[in-house]
């Protein structure tokens, strides 16, 4: 499997001696990075390597009748805040879209880590936290900008799954597993970022983890998930020398573990790429272990009309024109992966549905993760810059997929 692995994500280098093995996943949530492969060949086209790994945006929904989208209240109070075109994101000139793009990361904290790297670990964090100064201080902040884009049912999804993977569905899975075992248990989290989630997990764990084992290629977030263990381990809230970090690509990945944690990892990337890693995950995992797995669904593709606008057409700074692609899978999609992939008793939530969510505590349901503020030391109120209006979270649209996977 090391091997088709390796066919897989290195085909399209076409030969060329850089491969994608060093950098494949660049950060977590997000995902793997295309990104990545644009700086490492950026001799290959942008188009030709998004297409062998990644998903193309798919704006056919926006693309039949753009007016009377951009017509809409929502898109219309939005280009009053930023003071910009939004029209400007669709133009025919490169270099229109590139000023207009340019313009709401001098003015967007969310936007600018958006443009700086689609699949990396700032964004997602940033939506988890609310604090923004994780973020690259830019020009001409306007924090209403980022208010009213932490606001979006979508983006908002990001903060729903942060809190029901770090306080319910791994320390749960944890819970129930170790106990199956009998011991305690070996943990990957693959493309880990910070890996906030599985520390919030893990200080529910009570003993009944070995080892947390965290590969991401980030060298900030690594630095800051070290930063956060340290904390945790002062205050006795974890078991000192269990985490560890590794600053290496996910598919550096051989150990044998007991449950394997994939967040935002396949979200943007076609299935048969998908397909071969969550196949290499089967391989590592010990009999009986589980993979936690989430991917983005077809909810995010157009749901949330003005989110999905303009993750679809903000670009890299690279290229204005490559926009963010995800994978809109359905359940059955999803499932069908994972059983392909060897996995049965699969069991699959969504961040507004899922085990524990109507007995959360409203603090940490509809609240932010300060821990990462309290260990930098940043001033953190604890509530959220802004949330979906009541009328929007009452309808409790889930926009991303958490599947729950058994080998055996």
């Amino acid at each position: 499997m090391r091997s088709n692995l390796s066919r897989v994500l290195t085909g399209i280098a076409d030969g060329k001696k850089r491969l994608f093995h060093a950098t494949v996943f660049q950060n977590k949530r997000e995902i793997p990075a295309a990104e990545s492969v644009v700086e490492e060949m950026s001799d290959m086209k942008i188009e030709e390597k998004r297409s062998s790994l990644t998903v193309p945006p798919d704006t056919s929904w926006f693309d039949r009748e753009p007016e009377q989208f951009l017509r809409r209240k929502e898109f219309v109070a939005f280009q009053e805040i930023a003071e910009i075109d939004l029209a400007d994101l669709i133009s025919r000139d490169r270099d229109t879209v590139q000023r207009a793009q340019e313009s709401l990361s001098e003015k967007s904290i969310i936007i600018n880590e958006i443009r700086k790297l689609h699949f990396g670990y700032g964004f997602p964090f940033l939506v988890y936290t609310h604090d923004l100064k994780f973020g690259e201080a830019i020009p001409r902040h306007n924090i209403e900008i980022d208010k009213a884009i932490l606001a979006f049912d979508m983006c908002d999804s990001l903060r729903r799954r942060h809190a029901a993977l770090s306080h319910a569905i791994i320390p749960d899975a944890i819970d129930d597993l170790s106990k199956t075992m009998d011991r305690p248990l070996v943990v990957k989290n693959l493309g880990s970022g910070v890996g906030l989630d599985t520390l919030n997990a893990l200080a529910k764990s009570n003993g009944a983890v070995a080892v947390v084992l965290n590969y991401d290629t980030s060298r900030q977030a690594v630095e800051l998930g070290e930063r956060i263990t340290r904390h945790l381990e002062q205050r006795q809230a974890i078991h000192s020398g269990i985490v560890k970090y590794k600053r290496q690509s996910l598919i550096e990945s051989a150990e044998a573990a007991d449950m394997i944690i994939k967040i935002g990892v396949i979200c943007g990337l076609q299935d048969d790429v998908a397909a071969v890693l969550l196949t290499d995950d089967f391989k590592h995992l010990n009999e009986g272990g589980k993979l936690i797995v989430s991917s983005s669904n077809h909810h995010m593709k157009c749901t949330d009309p003005l989110a999905s606008f303009l993750i679809q057409h903000i670009g890299t700074a690279k290229d204005p024109l490559a926009g963010w692609g995800l994978n809109f899978r359905t359940e059955e999609q999803l499932r069908c992966l994972l059983t392909q992939a060897g996995f049965h008793r699969i069991e699959i939530y969504g961040d507004n549905n899922y085990p524990g969510i109507d007995t959360m505590p409203d603090t940490i349901r509809n609240g932010v993760d300060t821990l990462p503020s309290e260990v930098m030391g940043f001033p953190h109120y604890g509530s959220p810059l802004q949330l979906p209006s009541e009328e929007v979270a009452q309808k409790r649209i889930s926009y991303n997929w958490i599947a729950v996977a058994t080998k055996g």
